[in-house]
């Protein structure tokens, strides 16, 4: 099923949370692909040693000779591979300097890439000089993608370890799936400002996202909205307040599926609300990955947990420790 992703260039990979085997999927991803040409690089720093709350060791990041590899003077210090230096790039972190590399001989590495929307997407843009098919590695516990705009599929860990609650784990998978769907607005929108509420005859412009200053106007308005646009992250502060309001029927829209950063328990609010949801960016779920080893022990029954979760999706559903 892996094989199946051949069709998209540039792949993120998050996870639903810490430990839900990112890593692992991001390692299968690359055995698969790494005998045609293959780029790699990262949001943030991924690849550590040791995991940094419980101590456990973490999967490597695997490379292979003729992959493409953006990533910090300081991780380079740590390769586990031969590789040679193709551009050394403007962008800098807490580890140094990003290079791009092309690797050599057959290792691990660690990685680190930038962290802001821009630096990313410039990034993703020099690669593509070198190498076509790139795999974007999120950082740590990181849900949200901040290079969106050059990403064209994603694929999900998910795993034990978000809850004990196979339930709670199950629901909040779905709801990433389905945040994934929504569709590409066909509305105009002006996304220099923080939050746009259209009405039939005019627009009302918010360039702060405070969520009192969003009540406020939306507790002024004069006509009812027919669609509201909000730059960045789409809180559960903003959620509560259209809640509050009852405010209901009309259409949200958000940069890309990524800012939609709403708890699980409060999804089903836009369907009470007749909220459509649209975005302007849309970036399709690919694969969903599922991780039953949960690190503190109570480990989900593994069978069980891919039934379940291949039941709530036509996407593909595949546990990476069993044969694909």
């Amino acid at each position: 099923m892996i094989k199946s992703l051949k069709q998209y260039q540039t792949i993120g990979i998050i996870g639903l949370a810490k430990n839900t085997g990112k890593t692992t999927t991001l390692n299968a991803m690359i055995d698969v692909f790494h005998h045609e040409p293959l780029g790699l690089t990262s949001i943030g720093l991924d690849g550590e040693t040791l995991d940094q709350v419980n101590f456990l060791p973490k999967p490597k990041i695997d490379v292979y000779p003729h992959m493409v590899v953006a990533t910090a003077k300081g991780c380079l210090d740590h390769a586990l591979a031969d590789y040679r230096i193709m551009e050394e790039t403007k962008f800098h972190t807490a580890l140094g300097k990003i290079y791009i590399i092309e690797i050599l001989s057959k290792g691990t590495i660690m990685l680190a890439g930038p962290t802001t929307n821009h630096e990313m997407n410039e990034l993703l843009l020099m690669m593509k000089h070198y190498i076509k098919r790139i795999f974007v590695d999120g950082a740590l516990s990181r849900k949200t993608f901040s290079a969106m705009t050059e990403l064209n599929g994603i694929v999900l860990a998910t795993g034990a370890a978000f809850s004990p609650s196979m339930d709670e784990t199950v629901a909040k998978t779905k709801q990433i799936i389905d945040t994934f769907q929504y569709p590409k607005t066909t509305h105009e929108i002006n996304a220099t400002h923080a939050i746009i509420i259209h009405g039939e005859h005019d627009d009302v412009v918010l360039d702060q996202k405070k969520a009192s200053s969003f009540k406020e106007v939306l507790t002024k308005l004069e006509e009812h909205p027919e669609w509201i646009y909000v730059r960045g992250a789409f809180t559960e502060a903003l959620l509560n307040v259209m809640i509050d309001l009852r405010l209901k029927d009309f259409t949200l829209i958000c940069d890309d599926p990524s800012k939609l950063l709403i708890d699980h328990h409060k999804a089903h609010a836009f369907d009470i609300l007749h909220i459509q949801v649209e975005v302007i960016k849309p970036c399709p779920l690919i694969l969903v990955t599922a991780n039953p080893f949960r690190p503190t022990g109570d480990h989900y029954d593994k069978d069980v947990f891919l039934s379940r979760l291949k039941n709530i999706t036509d996407i593909d559903v595949i546990n990476v420790k069993d044969r694909w």
